[in-house]
């Protein structure tokens, strides 16, 4: 059942269509407040609303100023703040409620007629988040961020102002994240600022149950519980040894297949810079994909590190000569557009890819296509060659450790070039087909 909040301003009526649990959220006067919500249940929506509603009456609020407003909406990456908050934000504002031209470069920014000015920055980039006076934060998929950034860089933000923070996204852990969430949930006097909700995909009333059990259905089940459900305590990990399939390279059948490949680039300005934090690392996936069985055969996941940019495109040209086709996916970041530049100069037909939802969220996906057999590990060795309890072909042995390490393991490199290589295929209910954006509620 569907209800509506009004926003009055400026001689406007803002009126705000909301499911209960959104205008809970809207409602609530609490400093600190937690949405923990399951795709498509409505977050950014509820969120921005929230957001514009204290920008163009901060007056009837207890944080903060009450003139001279700014708000910051946080997001996983600036491509995310663009897409899901300042572009959403001006759809919902009327233009008569806007001052003059939107900021459209980083930060994005939209001042209002009132005298407040709604911000939009990423959480991928620290270094970006300085200044003082902010009024209102909302923290998009909270859960994603490091801790470390909460308490460095974007508390300090609240002080001068006493203004207030939102924590919205999916249930992916995280201890602030959590314990904002707990506080919420308790009634004791030291936690009468806190507020928080557990809302679920089936909670948004706009969205028939049945339409979520066809999108989300063959979701393994401790996805399932974090994604849709939005349980914390989904337990265990997301990416299981019963998810991996493997089959020898002779027993692939005989059919016509197409050849994909992405590489994902661990280069850094400064080397030893990158060597110390441990992001000088290099993955490439080789994919075999048989479309009319939306099959797909993982050849080769390979890692390397510590190359210069020469040397990475070597790397890359010698693993293109092994496979037929010339095409190859780079991830496409601020720092390695020169990177398909320089491919093409060597004979490669680079392109490059956009990744536009956090990677923790991408990686997290892969268990649909691969726990519904779409994808299979090749082996080539011979089996009897094997050690004791060896299952597989010891190629694979990097692989699965990474792929059980995942979420805390020190690297996903390798499950980041194959996320990136599947996206481009269509496998059913797919990486992409269950992912669409991090958002989802539009």
């Amino acid at each position: 059942m569907a209800a509506t909040a009004d926003t009055n301003g400026n001689g406007l009526t803002l009126r705000w269509k909301l499911s209960p649990k959104q205008r809970q959220f809207f409602e609530s006067d609490a400093k600190y407040r937690t949405l923990a919500g399951g795709r498509r249940f409505g977050k950014n929506t509820v969120g921005l609303a929230s957001q514009i509603d204290f920008a163009i009456r901060p007056h009837a609020y207890r944080w903060g100023r009450d003139e001279g407003v700014v708000t910051w909406w946080v997001a996983p990456t600036y491509n995310q703040a663009k897409k899901y908050g300042f572009e959403k934000a001006l759809e919902m504002l009327p233009d008569r409620l806007i001052d003059g031209e939107p900021k459209r470069t980083i930060p994005f920014e939209i001042p209002l007629v009132t005298g407040s000015q709604l911000e939009f920055y990423s959480y991928d980039r620290p270094e970006s988040l300085d200044g003082a006076g902010v009024d209102d934060m909302t923290i998009d998929e909270r859960g994603y961020m490091d801790d470390d950034i909460w308490e460095s860089n974007l508390a300090p933000m609240l002080l001068d102002t006493d203004g207030r923070a939102a924590f919205i996204g999916k249930a992916a852990y995280s201890e602030h994240f959590v314990a904002c969430f707990e506080r919420g949930q308790r009634d004791h006097p030291d936690d009468v600022e806190y507020a928080s909700w557990q809302a679920t995909t089936y909670d948004n009333p706009f969205i028939p149950d049945e339409r979520v059990d066809d999108l989300f259905g063959d979701l393994p089940e401790r996805v399932f519980n974090r994604e849709i459900m939005a349980e914390f305590d989904a337990g265990g990990d997301f990416l299981t040894r019963d998810m991996l399939e493997f089959v020898h390279a002779e027993d692939i059948p005989e059919t016509e297949l197409s050849w994909h490949v992405v590489a994902d680039l661990g280069v850094e300005a400064d080397p030893s810079k990158a060597r110390e934090n441990d992001t000088d690392f290099w993955a490439a996936a080789v994919v075999a994909y048989d479309s009319l069985q939306q099959q797909a055969y993982l050849i080769d996941v390979t890692r390397t590190r510590g190359m210069t940019k020469d040397q990475g495109v070597g790397w890359l040209a010698a693993i293109m000569d092994g496979v037929p086709t010339k095409r190859v996916g780079v991830e496409a970041v601020q720092a390695q557009v020169w990177f398909v530049q320089d491919a093409q100069k060597a004979g490669l037909d680079a392109y490059p890819i956009e990744n536009d939802r956090p990677k923790e969220e991408r990686l997290t996906y892969l268990s649909v296509p691969f726990s519904n057999g779409r994808v299979k590990l090749v082996n080539h060795d011979d089996p009897d060659d094997r050690g004791p309890g060896q299952e597989f072909d010891p190629r694979w042995n990097e692989f699965v450790s990474e792929w059980l390490s995942f979420p805390t393991g020190s690297h996903d490199d390798m499950l980041d070039a194959t996320e990136m290589t599947l996206r481009q295929l269509n496998l059913g209910g797919s990486v992409e087909a269950y992912s669409g954006h991090a958002y989802g509620d539009r």
